[in-house]
């Protein structure tokens, strides 16, 4: 009897473990798909390019007075 537990705990286990892989590829994919769409989007724009300043995102992080 506990044989058949530990099957179906395996058995469990290893359909757990590959539904998180599927979820990953796909959550992976669609993160592409939308950048992708993000990326065209933006080339499609008219949007002006501010080339006087620089973006400065990770160094306002790092300033104390930033916030």
């Amino acid at each position: 009897m506990s044989t058949k537990i530990l099957d179906r705990f395996r058995k469990q286990e290893a359909e757990g473990v590959a539904m998180s892989m599927q979820f990953n590829r796909w959550s992976r994919v669609m993160i592409e798909v939308l950048i992708q769409e993000q990326e065209q989007k933006l080339l499609a724009s008219d949007l002006p390019v501010d080339e006087e300043r620089p973006d400065n995102f990770w160094e306002g992080l790092s300033e104390p007075d930033a916030r």
